[in-house]
């Protein structure tokens, strides 16, 4: 019996050391660490340039007159929106309407003396034929005949010139658009292919000037051959779409200086929101992944061997690497395998290490 006991109290004394070395164990065992997560979504991220451009009109005239002469009427106020055809000065065409009378009046005295001579050639021709006159005389009066045809022509080339500048003295919008500042008033004289009268600015549609770093150039090139690159104009704080068109145009040199490549976008602009000269937040889609695990750009970690996400499996999270493939804002698209669907970590704390114990809370 005495054996017995003694036996019995050294198995009582081990399970309790052991009991006890348990009980120490689990007081060590650190708390779950609390996380946010969320699930990754499989869809489509478009990748995104932002840069600054420049409004431009996509069509410009500078409005000179071709005679000289008094400006007799103004027709338009500074600023105003005009149609092509639209009536915007007249010079005074006194000047221009009596070279016109004379050389109509030249014409027809012209058309006169050739019928003379050509007269004068028709009767002599018999007379010719029966020697009543000299072949010199004939030859003579037929020189003359011709002289008055070719200054017919030359009175005729006069007066359609004279005409043109007397339709001259009325200026006509070329295009529609938005006219700048009126440079000069009626009373004052302008001069020929000189006196700059005002600037006519096509704002609909606009065109917008922008610039990428070279790397772009591939996705430019591919974009305009397809007519798929699609520009955003915001407003100067990105809080507002002002426009959204298409690229239209690449230049056909890179900038050494820079490493940049010049592009260039057509919008519409019916609200007249974009205005020529003006600086304008682009943003260019260069492309866009398609069927991509997407995630919030918070949970992408960048360890010593590439990017990573801490993926939450059985309620620890375990490191995953993935391909980094694009990002758009807050959002980035990666390349991993078995993670559409599962959660990971967003906002990961420092002292999160992979296989600790995660609790999740405002899961998104």
């Amino acid at each position: 019996m005495t054996m017995d006991i003694r036996i019995r109290f050294l198995l009582l004394v081990i399970v309790g050391l052991a009991l006890a070395g348990c009980g120490h164990q689990a007081k060590r065992q650190p708390p779950p660490v609390v996380v946010s997560s969320t699930v990754v979504q499989r869809g489509d991220l478009p990748l995104k340039v932002q840069t600054l451009g420049q409004a431009q009109a996509s069509h410009s005239v500078t409005i000179v007159p071709q005679v000289s002469g008094i400006l007799q009427k103004v027709a338009i106020h500074s600023g105003e929106q005009v149609q092509k055809g639209q009536l915007l000065f007249v010079i005074d065409p006194s000047t221009a309407a009596a070279q016109v009378a004379q050389d109509e009046a030249n014409l027809q005295g012209e058309k006169a003396q050739e019928r003379y001579d050509r007269q004068q050639v028709e009767a002599y021709q018999p007379l010719l034929e029966k020697e009543y006159v000299t072949r010199q005389t004939f030859e003579q009066a037929q020189s003359q005949a011709q002289s008055a045809a070719a200054s017919i022509a030359a009175d005729r080339a006069a007066l359609q010139a004279a005409q043109i500048n007397l339709r001259h003295t009325q200026i006509y919008a070329p295009i529609s658009g938005v006219v700048g500042l009126v440079q000069t008033r009626a009373g004052n004289l302008v001069t020929a292919n000189n006196t700059q009268l005002l600037t006519i600015q096509q704002t609909h549609p606009m065109l917008v000037q922008f610039s990428l770093p070279e790397k772009y150039l591939g996705d430019l090139r591919q974009a305009l051959a397809g007519k798929t690159g699609t520009v955003q104009i915001w407003d100067e704080n990105h809080h507002k779409i002002l426009a959204t068109g298409r690229l239209t145009a690449i230049d056909n040199t890179v900038n050494a200086a820079s490493a940049t490549v010049t592009a260039r976008a057509t919008v519409p602009n019916q609200n007249q929101l974009l205005w020529p000269g003006e600086y304008v937040q682009v943003e260019y889609i260069a492309k866009t992944l398609q069927d991509v695990a997407v995630l919030p750009a918070t949970a992408l970690q960048q360890g010593v061997s590439g990017p990573y996400v801490y993926h939450i499996v059985k309620g620890k999270a375990q490191m995953q690497a993935v391909d980094f493939l694009g990002q758009d804002g807050n959002r980035v698209a990666v390349k991993a395998k078995n993670l559409v669907g599962e959660q990971v970590v967003i906002g990961a704390p420092a002292r999160l290490h992979p296989g600790m114990a995660v609790q999740t809370q405002n899961a998104q």
